[in-house]
């Protein structure tokens, strides 16, 4: 079984920031003494709001393997910072969503990532394939 979905961009930016971004956006408040991170945050729900969209009452309990096709504006963020932000996001929002229960070793095999420049519609695509 696969499943597909689509982060599509926003008035033609890539719909999520890179890892330089993510690492940035983290800050320490010293009245709760937690770390936050906005920038994270709003990763998280993009992608959220992309998988309720595509993935409307599913629940995976096998493993799974995401490819995820990224489709860039420009060359401005190296490619291990997209990866890294891209798939971090997506998969604490599956579980999030309750797709899957957990996002560990042995329930996400390594994912497999493409990129491609597509200047008018940037976006991700991930193909969700379901290992029995």
């Amino acid at each position: 079984m696969t499943y597909k979905v689509i982060i599509n961009s926003k008035n033609g930016k890539f719909p999520v920031k890179g890892l330089n971004e993510l690492l940035a956006g983290r800050f320490y408040n010293p009245r709760t003494k937690r770390y936050h991170n906005p920038v994270k945050e709003e990763n998280d729900r993009v992608c959220r709001s992309a998988i309720k969209k595509y993935l409307k009452g599913v629940k995976i309990d096998k493993t799974i393997q995401c490819t995820y096709l990224v489709y860039v504006k420009d060359k401005k963020h190296d490619r291990g910072n997209v990866y890294a932000s891209v798939e971090k996001s997506f998969l604490d929002a599956l579980q999030d969503c309750n797709v899957i229960k957990n996002d560990g070793y042995d329930d996400v095999l390594d994912g497999i990532f493409k990129t491609d420049i597509d200047r008018e519609n940037p976006r991700i695509e991930i193909i969700i394939e379901v290992i029995d």
